[in-house]
């Protein structure tokens, strides 16, 4: 059952991260709430960050679910 979990999860690469991982490499890893999702959506919205959702398997590997996660944003010319 565990190995089907884990063939439903996507494979992430390395330049996208996770909420926490994304603040604290902007210095801010105390920052809880809201206003860290009002932060990062401005971000996304101004072209700075982009954001996908991935499928990872959680903890318990139990099941597969979808998480949020950012990267800098492509500078276009």
């Amino acid at each position: 059952m565990q190995g089907y979990i884990k063939m439903q999860a996507d494979v992430v690469p390395p330049c996208w991260k996770k909420i926490p991982d994304v603040l604290r490499a902007m210095g801010l890893k105390y920052m809880r709430g809201g206003s860290r999702s009002t932060m990062l959506s401005d971000m996304v919205a101004k072209g700075i960050l982009e954001k996908k959702q991935f499928r990872i398997s959680d903890i318990s590997g139990r099941r597969v679910i979808p998480i949020d996660h950012y990267r800098l944003a492509k500078k276009s010319k």
